[in-house]
């Protein structure tokens, strides 16, 4: 779990994008989380939901590592699901993209210079498959 001190092992990139993702893609009724998780060679911060019962499902990564923004291809609106001039356009949607050669939908924040960028990568299968969540035992009985 992230709470605003409780960020072990984040980057503060990740940290900063935080409580934004977290408050953009929370389920109701379910815990959210950041957690680290190795993709193909990069270190990723992973999105999650906790059920009561403690069971983690992987929302989206975070694109914060360079190699993960290199594969990510935002399609123009007029390419994409939502028709030019839609709310596509403004931060906080979710842009239809291509990561390498595969579909995705990608959260999108406003970068420095006004234009989209990308902030996370919702899971596909493709990431479900080769995503390694890190498992930390932080409490122990002595």
């Amino acid at each position: 779990m992230c709470g605003t001190v409780s960020a072990i092992g984040l980057e503060d990139r990740e940290r900063e994008l935080w409580p934004y993702v977290r408050e953009r893609l929370r389920r109701p009724g379910e815990l959210m989380a950041l957690m680290r998780g190795v993709l193909g060679d990069a270190e990723v911060g992973v999105v999650a939901s906790v059920t009561p019962q403690g069971r983690v499902t992987p929302l989206a990564i975070l694109a914060t590592p360079q190699e993960i923004v290199d594969e990510i291809t935002l399609l123009p609106p007029d390419e994409a699901a939502g028709e030019p001039g839609s709310d596509r356009a403004h931060s906080g949607a979710l842009w239809s993209a291509k990561v390498g050669d595969y579909d995705a939908q990608v959260l999108v924040g406003e970068g420095p210079d006004g234009k989209p960028r990308p902030v996370a990568i919702l899971t596909t299968p493709w990431i479900e498959q080769h995503l390694l969540l890190y498992a930390r035992d932080l409490w122990r009985k002595r």
